[in-house]
């Protein structure tokens, strides 16, 4: 296991370990806690609303009525989203198993667990909450092996450093969008789900 005093943890506020999920994954550069695409959904819906797109697209743009309503609706329903805290602040899944798993063993992150990267191959280890192994699978699958890189990462550089580096890469542009998966991850899970029954 990694020893936790040399990560630094003490060293971050309290804000700044909800930048980070217990998988990996920087919360801090994730759009839903960022808040740029609610923002922007925000404004097109009163753009497009307001020009009244509907009567006027299948005109001009050849696109159905139907289809042009549904995207209205959709604009409208993630202008509308919350913004996501932070895992470690209570948002993402709240019945994460990994999430389960960390706070377990009174770890911030994966990186503090001498079983990092654990994967469903492996057998479970006792106490660990049932689906952790394959649910961090799924997030790595989904991430692009992006939250793998991040938790080796903290294990070169610890925390303090972890944080301020994605920080700055957020600051140059880098959301979590520039990292996930262009494969349907989540939909051929639940659809697994689904037949597995």
């Amino acid at each position: 296991m990694a020893n936790v005093d040399d990560l630094g943890r003490e060293k971050l506020s309290q804000e700044e370990t909800y930048l980070i999920a217990p998988c990996g994954i920087c919360c801090g550069a994730c759009d839903i806690l960022l808040g740029k695409s609610k923002n922007l959904a925000t404004e097109m819906h009163r753009i497009l609303n307001g020009f009244n797109i509907a009567d006027v697209g299948p005109f001009f743009m050849g696109i159905e009525q139907e289809r042009i309503v549904n995207f209205l609706n959709m604009l409208k329903t993630w202008s509308q989203r919350r913004k996501c805290p932070g895992c470690l602040a209570g948002g993402g899944n709240p019945a994460c198993p990994i999430r389960a798993c960390s706070q377990q063993q009174g770890f911030l992150t994966c990186t503090e667990c001498d079983k990092m990267p654990c994967y469903r191959s492996e057998q479970q280890s006792e106490g660990q909450p049932e689906g952790a192994a394959v649910f961090f699978e799924l997030v790595t699958r989904r991430y692009a092996n992006w939250n793998i890189g991040n938790l080796e990462r903290i294990r070169e550089v610890g925390y303090r450093q972890f944080v301020d580096e994605m920080q700055d890469k957020v600051k140059g542009g880098l959301m979590t969008s520039d990292v996930i998966s262009n494969e349907m991850v989540v939909t051929e899970a639940m659809k697994k789900m689904r037949s597995d029954g």
